[in-house]
């Protein structure tokens, strides 16, 4: 049986790992830093915990699958509790809306705030994302993406739909006329770091899918899901060797056939003796190619900022967005202009509101996160940056009156990540959170393949391949890569 290695130990990259080696593969994963998870992490500090990564589950039953199909019973790595409340959603003046996860009970509080006419446009938005969702959940989220998977009768007959260029936001201008709810659905280009204003209309899945099977969030944090990955490493005889950067490759007749690593930022390790790669990044031009990194239209990063706040607040969810004035200027600063929006929307993760346990007692721990540019030359994040724009952030979060007094009065500590820290951490593409946007279907195609068109031998998994970013799609980018090396599968068209 061939040997596998993975440079990489995220979410992706140890699906690979454990799929493959279920099927009888022999992998090694081989991972920069001295923890597994890749972006999905966490953070401790003064009694506080913090998920520094993604927050939510939304497709459960992609997780419940893998454990199914490797013949384990996820209830003995993971406990997934189902939300009450998906997010809560914050208007300057006033306004608020809870997107409960009970139909009846989300029904009755769209309609006392927006009324039963926007409900009904609500109602007919989700059979539009329904449509994509079910032309794509097995052609394009579950499979190696191929033209032809679309030729079929309904493909054929709809293909209008999917290349219409019709924009998220176009969605929203048909489905509803309170600029409040166009806001609230257009925000969900930002879940794979796009702009509303140019992203497919095909994302309206996403919506779908979080009202179809809810929200839900592991006990213990996000990161038990990478913890759990890393235990059935172990399981699997799988070795992950932290501390190894990959710093190059060589190859010949089409395929790589040496990685060197830097080992703990020291000493150099060459491996050769494998017959198949797997990388779980795409930031590595000798592994991408040079056309890769030519196209230029990054996905968004983060302005994130870690908060020990001194009081429990019965005004915040688990998940909340407190909406900017203007959602277009904010869209235009990020990926036109490409510099942090002056007025921007905030995003307020509380895990303490489930886990008791990440914050000591009569505290809570608030995640910030505001959508940011991709590393460019319009803006630099020097400290004295870095710093004001947090006060910008602060400023914008006081301004919706929700808390007596200015709420700086209330943080016990704050560290702060930017888009500079996302490259450092990461590797990621000019910080980027998900390589190439989705902001057209050009960029979505220019994205890496599951298996390279460079290297007979190499395959991209994780976010920043298809099918795309987020949990539990990283999940099924190592189901399709796992997939596509046990059949042998060697073309992508």
């Amino acid at each position: 049986m061939k040997k596998i290695i993975i440079c990489g130990a995220g979410i992706g990259g140890m699906v690979s790992a454990i799929r493959l080696a279920h099927l009888g593969y022999k992998s090694e994963i081989f991972e920069k830093n001295n923890y597994a998870g890749g972006k999905m992490g966490e953070y401790y500090e003064s009694g506080f915990r913090f998920d520094t990564g993604p927050s939510l589950i939304t497709m459960p039953y992609v997780l419940e699958d893998f454990f199914n199909e490797i013949g384990r019973d996820i209830k003995n790595y993971i406990n997934l509790i189902p939300l009450d409340n998906a997010c809560r959603y914050f208007w300057s003046d006033g306004v608020s809306l809870n997107a409960y996860t009970d139909h009846i009970r989300f029904k009755d509080e769209f309609i006392s705030v927006f009324g039963e006419e926007e409900y009904s446009g609500f109602l007919n938005y989700l059979e539009y994302g329904k449509f994509f969702y079910e032309m794509s959940e097995k052609n394009i989220l579950q499979s190696e993406f191929r033209i032809r998977n679309f030729l079929t009768a309904k493909g054929i007959k709809n293909i209008n739909k999917f290349i219409s260029g019709k924009s998220i936001n176009d969605l929203s201008n048909k489905f509803f006329k309170d600029p409040k709810l166009k806001q609230l659905f257009d925000r969900y280009a930002t879940y794979n770091g796009s702009s509303p204003y140019l992203a497919s209309q095909i994302f309206s899945i996403i919506p779908y899918i979080e009202f179809k099977y809810g929200a839900w969030y592991p006990e213990g944090g996000m990161y038990r899901i990478a913890k759990a990955l890393a235990r059935l490493c172990g399981e699997y005889g799988i070795r992950i060797n932290y501390g190894h950067e990959l710093s190059d490759i060589s190859s010949a007749s089409g395929n790589i056939n040496k990685c060197i690593f830097t080992v703990n930022d020291e000493a150099q390790k060459s491996i050769s003796d494998f017959d198949i790669m797997i990388s779980n990044f795409t930031n590595n031009i000798k592994l991408t190619g040079k056309e890769y990194f030519k196209t230029g239209d990054w996905s968004s990063s983060g302005f994130i900022a870690l908060i020990g706040f001194n009081e429990i607040s019965d005004i915040l969810s688990q998940h909340n967005i407190f909406f900017s004035g203007d959602y277009e200027k904010e869209f235009l600063d990020i990926f036109e202009k490409k510099i942090p929006a002056d007025d921007m929307t905030v995003y307020i993760s509380v895990t303490g509101k489930s886990e008791r346990n990440d914050a000591p007692a009569g505290t809570e721990n608030w995640f910030v996160l505001v959508n940011a540019p991709a590393l460019n030359d319009n803006f630099t994040w020097t400290e004295k940056n870095k710093y004001d724009y947090f006060e910008k952030v602060i400023d914008k979060i006081n301004s919706f009156e929700l808390f007596p007094g200015d709420i700086r009065e209330k943080i016990i500590f704050s560290k702060i990540f930017t888009p500079a820290d996302f490259l450092k951490n990461y590797g990621s593409e000019f910080g980027s959170i998900y390589g190439l946007s989705s902001n057209s279907l050009f960029t979505m195609f220019r994205r890496p393949k599951n298996k390279s068109d460079n290297y007979n031998n190499l395959y991209f998994t994780g976010g920043n391949t298809h099918p795309g970013g987020g949990v539990p799609l990283c999940f099924l980018s190592g189901k399709i890569v796992s997939e596509i090396i046990r059949d042998g599968n060697k073309n992508a068209y």
